[in-house]
């Protein structure tokens, strides 16, 4: 995934920098190779890499 496919309307699984599984998130902010996300769960801010977004539906399918 690059930074024009995130979509910031939808939720994400995300492997975020210092959590031990997927969790899943909203993406605040895009940068280059990462994002600044909250984690939903727990209201905390976090950072993933790009390539560590899955789209909500597209785990559902897996």
């Amino acid at each position: 995934m690059n930074e024009s496919q995130v979509d910031l309307s939808i939720d994400y699984w995300a492997k975020v920098i210092g959590q031990p599984d997927l969790v899943e998130v909203q993406v605040l902010h895009v940068l280059t190779n990462t994002v600044t996300v909250c984690i939903k769960e727990t209201g905390e801010t976090g950072v993933a890499k790009l390539c560590d977004l899955v789209p909500q539906e597209e785990k559902m399918i897996v």
